[in-house]
């Protein structure tokens, strides 16, 4: 069995359930992905998470995110605007692109724990209270890059779990 192979066994992965791509410029990147690809509407908003960690240290991030579906999957175009965040550092190493792939999980702390069991470092962790579903949001990226280049993160939305 390949290594990809074992890591997905070992870490018991859902669907993806969201592409994460990194843009300079939201309105540019929803009139792309809108006219070239005819994805859309998007809802784009701008968002500070209530609690947040960046490597591990409580951090502050601002940034607009533009949503659409792709039947199942949520593209997510992110926008970076103020702090420290994955997104920054990607949009300055590697430009703008493809970021992550996410999984909605029914359990944020086992899926947690089996991330970092299987010795994956957490990159941030953020909570936000989402005033559209009336719930919470939680989330954390691992760096996954050495196993397919991209960042995987784990979502858990208590809208969901209802």
């Amino acid at each position: 069995m390949d290594e990809v192979s074992q890591i997905r066994k070992k870490l018991n992965l859902p669907p993806i359930s969201q592409l994460g791509i990194v843009v300079r410029d939201m309105t540019k990147a929803v009139d792309y992905y809108s006219s070239c690809f005819g994805l859309g509407p998007f809802t784009v908003y701008e968002s500070v998470p209530n609690k947040y960690w960046f490597n591990g240290e409580p951090s502050y991030m601002k940034i607009r995110q533009g949503k659409a579906m792709l039947g199942n999957i949520e593209i997510e175009l992110i926008q970076p605007l103020e702090g420290k965040s994955p997104f920054h550092e990607f949009l300055e190493s590697q430009g703008e692109g493809l970021q992550h792939l996410a999984f909605n999980a029914p359990s944020f702390e086992e899926m947690y724990h089996l991330f970092v069991e299987a010795g994956f470092k957490p990159l941030m962790e953020a909570e936000a209270y989402v005033e559209t579903y009336q719930g919470t949001v939680r989330a954390c990226h691992f760096d996954t890059r050495q196993i397919g280049g991209v960042i995987f993160e784990i979502v858990w939305k208590s809208w969901l779990m209802k």
